[in-house]
């Protein structure tokens, strides 16, 4: 599964403009007076001012060369402070099950980031690490109510032709669905995101573009409802 597109809000564009193209380096493509678009590899991603009064809060995750874990590490740990993690005491995740390895940061807005190598993908690439090797938005975190949870996933799997991720059993407050080119990582309002200690899922207005085999897919939250669409290609 592929993400072509993500569109997230946000109260303060500025902070984060400068944060993801100049701290960060990511290529900005697009802008006007209320939203921002960069280019993530494979992915486009577009930051829409929000409207409301509480800042939205999302799970992504790049994708990133396979070799690269640790030069990532280092390189984002000059430019943000790194989440530490628990459970490895340290900054790096090792996922075996996924046979991958994680590290997590905080942008601005309190969204949590993370790069991603996974080393069942042959993506490893010789040149030093750079936003330009974040080779595209490979998880987005869908939160669900507590009462649409099980319906809203048997919905989304339906639709686009989706089955669960072959390396993470579906749990009753997390499910993975995609392969690892593309996952959405479903989890119910007021999970705990991983690999912080006190940061709640809300359900926030998303927009994801998508492809999966032979279906172009649509996803997104707005005016209190999720809408899935799907067109054959």
């Amino acid at each position: 599964m592929i993400i072509r597109t993500l569109t997230i809000e946000a109260l303060h564009l500025d902070a984060l403009q400068e944060f993801y193209c100049d701290i960060l380096g990511l290529a900005l493509i697009d802008e006007d007076h209320n939203s921002f678009t960069l280019k993530a590899g494979l992915t486009e991603l577009k930051v829409q001012q929000h409207t409301g009064n509480m800042e939205p809060v999302y799970h992504i995750a790049f994708n990133i060369p396979s070799n690269k874990i640790q030069e990532a590490s280092t390189w984002i740990a000059t430019k943000v402070k790194r989440i530490y993690i628990s459970e490895f005491k340290g900054f790096i995740a090792d996922f075996m099950n996924w046979n991958a390895k994680s590290v997590y940061f905080y942008d601005p807005a309190g969204n949590i980031i993370e790069l991603i190598a996974r080393f069942d993908l042959n993506n490893s690439l010789a040149q030093t690490f750079s936003a330009q090797q974040f080779l595209s938005v490979s998880e987005v975190g869908l939160v669900f109510s507590d009462a649409e949870f099980e319906s809203l996933t048997e919905c989304l799997l339906k639709e686009f032709d989706l089955s669960y991720f072959s390396k993470q059993p579906p749990l009753p407050h997390f499910k993975a669905a995609g392969d690892d080119e593309g996952l959405f990582i479903i989890v119910p309002e007021n999970r705990i995101w991983y690999p912080t200690e006190d940061k709640k899922a809300i359900v926030s207005p998303i927009k994801i573009y998508f492809s999966h085999n032979s279906i172009d897919g649509w996803i997104e939250y707005e005016d209190d409802r999720y809408e899935l669409k799907s067109i054959t290609v």
